[in-house]
């Protein structure tokens, strides 16, 4: 690939860059050298100061220049292979190492976005069958020959036990997501577990008594619990697996119905003023079954959380290609106008983006009983919490870059742009001495009713639980990571 956007010479690849997490605040000090501005300025050792004013697509682009730097060097300095066999290595079993929640046990998004991952770096990768064969076992300990999930729990003896019982979480988009993968698993084996594995994923998803539809008649409501919302979330949970499974069985209707739902999202989500999308989006908002976060008037959420318009542009940008071409170009365009939005929001110095993203490096006084004591056992009363810069939205961000790039989506303005960003999350967020991705917002979501601290306020997302080598964090960067190499 092209790394137009490097303004820097060969010499100076190695940038310096220290990043502290206190433990009491969760606020950042970093001594980062400018990836964007290296030549223009000679402080180089400069504490990085936070733009709290947009910036304009001329600010943006007129940090990508002409330079062809396809040298082995770059991509060496910036590598993450030996990451990504540590991460393998680490997980020998069903129980991943990927994941900083609880266990699951079952079939779910946060595996699927790992082994998503995988299966790209695999495709780009001379030792292919290795990485496939790896996600091949791992799938297999979750869905057994005859294609039915398993469920993993802890037996009354201590050790672990499967049963076909809730191997599947219906009532939500979330755990579609894992299935995405194994439309590439059955091309790669012929196994037919898979394929019942994906007409049982269809089912589920299109029985609305499992899963009911918003009340617009369009979207598909998060889960059944959350009954008539629509998350940016979502999008990538479900639909590059539905695209798919209209390609493999010829449904044409499908088309139709998810860009629906995408011109939906676009003109009621979008904010008018930033070009950003909310979080959420409420469709029975004007009705008596509105739920407390969404606005009075638009059924919106309050806040512009990252990594959930991360989740909407690489939903985007992995769906395009399965759409028949008379969808492509409405889809490319809200693509390319929600990274020019987004983009204008980046932060100079790291070229990254902050977790409430139109927020800086502002600070908020957070209530300890409102929020703290219910999301982050760090806290043990009230306290001052800095926006920070978020490693998953931002990796996120500069797949979508790299691969509309590659795949021709967006003007050539943006190119080069989301090498900058991968090498910002790299120099930012990610230690290669400990193996550690940093900064990764580990859950965020909106209600439900018994959970009114989680309110779609900025205080809300700044309250949640701040991680490292989360798969919502670590696939995003592999998957830039990959785009990268390219």
């Amino acid at each position: 690939m092209k790394l137009k956007g490097l303004l820097f010479p060969l010499a100076s690849l190695a940038l310096l860059v220290s990043c502290s997490l206190s433990e009491n605040d969760n606020t950042k000090s970093t001594d980062v050298t400018d990836v964007t501005s290296f030549i223009s300025t000679s402080n180089t050792n400069e504490t990085s100061t936070i733009n709290t004013t947009t910036n304009t697509l001329s600010d943006i682009t007129s940090t990508v220049n002409e330079i062809d730097t396809t040298t082995k060097e770059i991509k060496n300095e910036y590598q993450l292979d030996s990451y990504i066999n540590s991460l393998i290595d680490k997980t020998t079993s069903f129980i991943p190492a990927w994941n900083q929640e609880s266990f699951k046990g079952r079939w779910n998004y946060i595996d699927g976005v790992f082994l998503k991952s995988i299966l790209d770096y695999a495709d780009s990768n001379s030792n292919k069958d290795y990485y496939y064969n790896f996600v091949i076992n791992y799938v297999n300990y979750y869905i057994n020959s005859n294609g039915e999930f398993l469920y993993y729990y802890l037996g009354e003896d201590g050790n672990y036990q499967s049963t076909i019982n809730n191997g599947f979480r219906t009532g939500e988009l979330d755990t579609i997501c894992e299935s995405n993968i194994l439309y590439r698993l059955y091309d790669y084996t012929n196994d037919n577990r898979y394929i019942t594995a994906i007409n049982y994923t269809y089912n589920q998803l299109t029985n609305e008594e499992l899963l009911p539809k918003t009340l617009n008649g369009i979207s598909y409501s998060h889960k059944s619990s959350y009954k008539n919302q629509i998350w940016l979330d979502g999008m990538y949970m479900y639909v590059p697996f539905l695209l798919q499974y209209a390609k493999m069985y010829n449904i044409d209707s499908i088309y139709e119905e998810v860009y629906n739902q995408y011109i939906y999202i676009r003109d009621n989500m979008k904010d008018s003023n930033t070009g950003l999308y909310y979080h959420g989006h409420d469709t029975a908002y004007n009705t008596d079954e509105k739920i407390f976060w969404s606005d009075n008037n638009t059924g919106n959420s309050k806040s512009f959380w990252l990594r959930s318009m991360g989740w909407l542009l690489t939903s985007l940008v992995d769906s395009i290609e399965y759409f028949p071409l008379n969808y492509q170009n409405d889809l490319k365009e809200m693509l390319e106008d929600a990274l020019e939005s987004i983009l204008k929001y980046k932060d100079n110095d790291t070229n990254m983006f902050y977790q409430v993203i139109d927020k800086g490096n502002e600070s908020y006084y957070i209530d300890y009983n409102r929020y703290l004591r219910f999301l982050n056992s760090d806290y043990k009363s009230d306290a001052f919490i800095s926006n920070y810069l978020e490693s998953s939205g931002s990796s996120m961000i500069s797949y979508t870059l790299m691969k509309a790039e590659r795949l021709n989506y967006i003007k050539e303005e943006l190119n080069g742009i989301g090498e900058n960003i991968y090498i910002g999350v790299y120099n930012h967020s990610y230690d290669n001495n400990t193996q550690q991705l940093n900064d990764i917002c580990i859950t965020a979501g909106l209600g439900p009713s018994n959970k009114q601290y989680r309110d779609g306020t900025v205080e809300y997302y700044l309250s949640e639980r701040v991680g490292a080598n989360d798969a919502k964090g670590t696939g995003p960067f592999v998957m830039a990571y990959t785009e990268f190499l390219k």
